[in-house]
C-alpha cells in the first residue's frame, strides 16, 4: 500500500439512536473517526424514475485497514456523503480496506435538470448545498428531505 496516495481526509459516520421526550426514536449520523483516504471515481449514471431525475455516482475509497467498518457506516468528504455498499480487506493482508460506495446526490441535480428543461421559466425551488466549515454537516434526514419536491 502506498500511503502517499491517501490524500483526502474523510470522516466515518455512524447512525446513533436516542429517545425524545415522548418516547419516540430519533436518530442522527455522527462522525466517529477521521482517516486519510483516496477516492477514485468509478462510474456515474442518471435516469428518470417516478417523474424525477435520479443520479448515482459510484466510487472506490481506499483507507488503511479498518476491521470494524461495515455497510452500516457512511463516509463524508467535504460536502459529499457516501453510502457504503461493501468493504474488502485488500488480499486479506490487513493493510488496506477497499470500500465500494455510492454518493448520495442531493436535490441540486434535480433543480439543474428542471431548469434546463423549462423554457426559460427556471427552477421554482431554491437549491442550497451546505457550506463547509471543515466538518461534514450533512445528516441522513437532510439528504432524504432534500430529495423530495
Amino acid at each position: 500500500m502506498n500511503i502517499g496516495k491517501l490524500n483526502r481526509r474523510v470522516e466515518i459516520m455512524e447512525f446513533f439512536k436516542s429517545r425524545d421526550e415522548y418516547g419516540g426514536e430519533i436518530g442522527e449520523w455522527r462522525p466517529i473517526a477521521k482517516v486519510w483516504a483516496s477516492i477514485i471515481p468509478k462510474s456515474g449514471t442518471e435516469q428518470m424514475l417516478s417523474q424525477q431525475i435520479t443520479a448515482e455516482n459510484t466510487v472506490k475509497i481506499v483507507i488503511r485497514y479498518c476491521h470494524w467498518l461495515t455497510v452500516l457506516h457512511r463516509i463524508c468528504y467535504e460536502n459529499r456523503l457516501y453510502e457504503i455498499v461493501g468493504t474488502i480487506d485488500n488480499a486479506t493482508l490487513h493493510t488496506a480496506t477497499i470500500i465500494n460506495a455510492k454518493e448520495l446526490v442531493s436535490n441540486g441535480l434535480q433543480c439543474k435538470t428542471k431548469e434546463s428543461e423549462d423554457s426559460g421559466g427556471g427552477c421554482k425551488q431554491t437549491c442550497k448545498r451546505p457550506k463547509s466549515n471543515g466538518r461534514c454537516s450533512i445528516k441522513c434526514d437532510d439528504v432524504r428531505s432534500e430529495s423530495r419536491w
